[in-house]
């Protein structure tokens, strides 16, 4: 006797970073380190190098023994000659060598001061510890020498083929440059190109919002049938696990409530220039306080009459009263249930009570009426939409309140007519995966 299949049309991971979840899945993985002394017993491939440099993600010292955070001289005993650079399984720290942080210095990185929106941790002396988070992380990232175009294609081939075997044909990358769409596009001309992707360009400050407008431009001018353009995006605040996340209430032994990137008057400008130029705006917003204010600055903009559609990802905490406020305003959220699964173990050392009472809203935003979608957040996350259906299954076991609707309806591209494809599943498995109306298992 067989059996029916389940079927999403034009699948849909609403929050990935494309070209990293190939990137990271070729790389060296830290996400079974037990504790900092266990990188002796890593694995060292000659592919885990970043020109000079050996780079790896994923580790994460919740999971560790003792759940601190590491330090240079754990790497300092393994590596001795070459730089280390090892991003924490969140993406929004780092954990460097003393060599690594001595050829950052050579490479023009200013450990004097801490950079606005980021932390560079130090010991009593004031001496670097090895740790950077937020954009101190996302400064000393950038000054590495970064891969090839032949190294990014067979990134991005890795990438689909992954999404594809989590069930995606559509993704939503938070991640785009313009390198990325050219060499999509060439996959796309060559029929190789097994997902749609629709994209937002990242700015990390000010002065980088002409650049970002300039390759949006670009893009407009290079179309493809298989690749969107929407907009911009910027990293407001930072993550749970690094614990600097804009929240309201300090995390549990410290006096901090994390870290807000940006100034407030900033995003006021890059949102009003974006939707004055009929682009999307996407705001990195996880701890409850960075949603409500940048609720706040839309909101502001809006009532000088510049409207537009304003994207918050992830909103991991976001309080009722903010939730209300959203109204109004033309607003998607873009969450991963399977952040409950990563997260649920730790919360209760981290949060504090009314920050987990306001966790993972997802049915108050689809009570409220709000536009919402689900996403994996790869490479954080693995590429697998039944990931999140486990998550809203085992979330609502756990007190959190049931999501009250089909959870397959926010994991399908809202724009049904963009490319004939759809998804056979069973609640276990993905079966086949259909794109341009070809299996591409």
């Amino acid at each position: 006797m067989g059996f029916m299949f389940l079927k999403i049309h034009n699948a849909f991971d609403s929050h990935c970073h494309f070209l990293g979840t190939g990137q990271i899945a070729a790389g060296l993985s830290l996400k079974n380190l037990k504790s900092a002394d266990d990188v002796k017993d890593l694995q060292i491939l000659p592919n885990h190098h970043q020109h000079n440099w050996l780079v790896g993600f994923g580790w994460d010292q919740n999971l560790w023994v003792n759940p601190t955070f590491p330090t240079s001289a754990t790497l300092d005993k393994y590596f001795e000659t070459i730089p280390v650079f090892f991003a924490r399984a969140d993406g929004h720290s780092s954990w460097v060598n003393s060599v690594g942080i001595a050829e950052l210095k050579k490479l023009g990185y200013d450990f004097s001061k801490d950079p606005v929106g980021g932390k560079i941790e130090r010991d009593s002396h004031g001496r670097p510890t090895g740790i950077l988070t937020d954009q101190a992380h996302i400064q000393a990232l950038q000054k590495i020498p970064y891969f090839t175009e032949s190294q990014q294609t067979d990134f991005l081939k890795l990438s689909q083929k992954l999404f594809n075997q989590g069930g995606y044909t559509h993704v939503r990358d938070l991640s785009m440059t313009a390198t990325q769409w050219k060499l999509l596009a060439q996959m796309s001309e060559k029929k190789e190109l097994t997902v749609c992707v629709e994209g937002f360009v990242t700015i990390e400050n000010l002065n980088d919002l002409p650049r970002a407008l300039e390759d949006i431009k670009w893009m407009q001018q290079n179309p493809n049938r298989h690749l969107r353009i929407q907009g911009i995006k910027l990293f407001l605040d930072g993550s749970l696990g690094s614990r600097t996340a804009f929240v309201s209430e300090n995390y549990l032994g410290t006096e901090q409530k994390g870290i807000l990137c940006w100034d407030l008057a900033d995003v006021k400008t890059v949102l009003a220039a974006t939707w004055s130029k009929q682009l999307e705006f996407a705001v990195h917003t996880i701890g409850d306080e960075a949603v409500h204010q940048m609720v706040q600055v839309a909101r502001s903009v809006s009532a000088e009459g510049i409207l537009g559609r304003l994207h918050l990802e992830h909103v991991q905490v976001m309080r009722p009263e903010t939730i209300q406020m959203m109204k109004p305003l033309h607003i998607s959220c873009h969450m991963q249930p399977c952040h409950w699964l990563s997260d649920q173990s730790w919360m209760n050392q981290a949060l504090a009570p009314a920050t987990i009472k306001n966790t993972f809203q997802w049915e108050s935003l689809r009570r409220n009426k709000i536009d919402l979608h689900f996403g994996s957040d790869s490479p954080i996350e693995p590429t697998s939409f039944l990931l999140n259906y486990n998550a809203l299954t085992e979330s609502a076991k756990k007190g959190w309140p049931k999501l009250g609707d089909d959870w397959m309806k926010f994991h399908s591209h809202p724009d049904k007519s963009w490319n004939s494809s759809f998804t056979e599943f069973t609640e276990e498995k993905i079966h086949q995966v259909y794109f341009d109306g070809e299996p591409v298992l």
